[in-house]
Formats: C-alpha cells, structure tokens, sequence
C-alpha cells in the first residue's frame, strides 16, 4: 500500500511539474508575440514618418537622401528584430516538455505495474533550487536561472 500511495504521490508531482512547465512555456509564448508586435506598430510608425517625410519634400521639391536613409535604416533594423523575435517565438512553440529533468527519483522496493512500458529514471535528475546546484544567472539581467533554461524569465533572453 505504501509503495502505490508512493507511487501515486510521484505520478502527481511528475504531472504537478510538466502543467507549470505548459504554463510558463505559454507565457514566454505571450511575451514573445507582445514584443513582436510592438516592434511592428514602431516599423508601421516609421513607416508612416517615411512616408509623410518623402510626400512634404517631395511637395517642396527638395527630397535628400540623408532623411530617407535614416527612417530606411531604423525600418531594415526592426525588420531585422522581428525575425529574430520570430525565430525565437517559433523554437518556444516547439519546445517539448523534458519528462526525464522532472521525473521523480526511482523508489526502493517497488516495481513498477508490468502493464505499461516505462522509462527508467535517472535519480537526482532534478534537483530544486538551494539543493547544492550551481545558480546560474542571465547574462542580460543578472537573475537567477534554472539549470537548462532556454531563456531568462526575468527578461527573455536567449541563453542557449
């Protein structure tokens, strides 16, 4: 009895991780599609500054190069950034939950049901923060990372 109360503790930890994992996979989502579209409401203003530039000189007959090259630069460089934002908002969708990081230590005595394949865990695999781990920290912000992280939760900075 103690080994399937055991057992069922582990199953609900192991699912308790991955739906806060999911959560904050889709916040990252979020975030990502926010700076997204910021940045293309600044290159529609730009835009909009472009154009409104080129029509007053072009009206007055004294169109020059140096304005337009100004606007034309910022416009390539949010252009620039939005497909980076892109990329990283695509490699967050694709993100798959890593079940072996959280699954939990393997438990003494007890045999897993013969019923369902299953994957050995790695014991220790996951250790909580101040368990003795090295704190990583973001290069960007300077807040404390989880080990593996992909991006800084703090500011969403790509670490790897």
């Amino acid at each position: 009895m103690a080994d399937f109360l055991e057992s069922a503790k582990s199953m609900v930890s192991a699912a308790v991780s991955r739906t806060s994992w999911e959560a904050q996979k889709q916040l990252r989502v979020r975030s990502k599609q926010g700076e997204i579209e910021k940045l293309l409401e600044q290159r529609q203003q730009l835009l909009d500054e472009l154009a409104q530039v080129v029509m007053n000189l072009y009206q007055q007959g004294r169109l020059t190069d140096q304005q337009l090259a100004r606007l034309c630069a910022s416009i390539q460089e949010l252009d620039h950034d939005v497909q980076n934002r892109e990329t990283q908002l695509q490699e967050t969708k694709n993100e798959v939950y890593p079940a072996n990081q959280f699954m939990p230590a393997a438990t003494p005595d007890y045999t897993p049901p013969t019923s369902s394949p299953s994957t050995p865990s790695k014991a220790g695999a996951y250790q909580a923060p101040g368990a003795g781990t090295h704190v990583q920290v973001c290069p960007n912000c300077g807040s404390a990372v989880r080990p593996n992280a992909l991006y800084c939760r703090s500011c969403g900075t790509k670490l790897r």
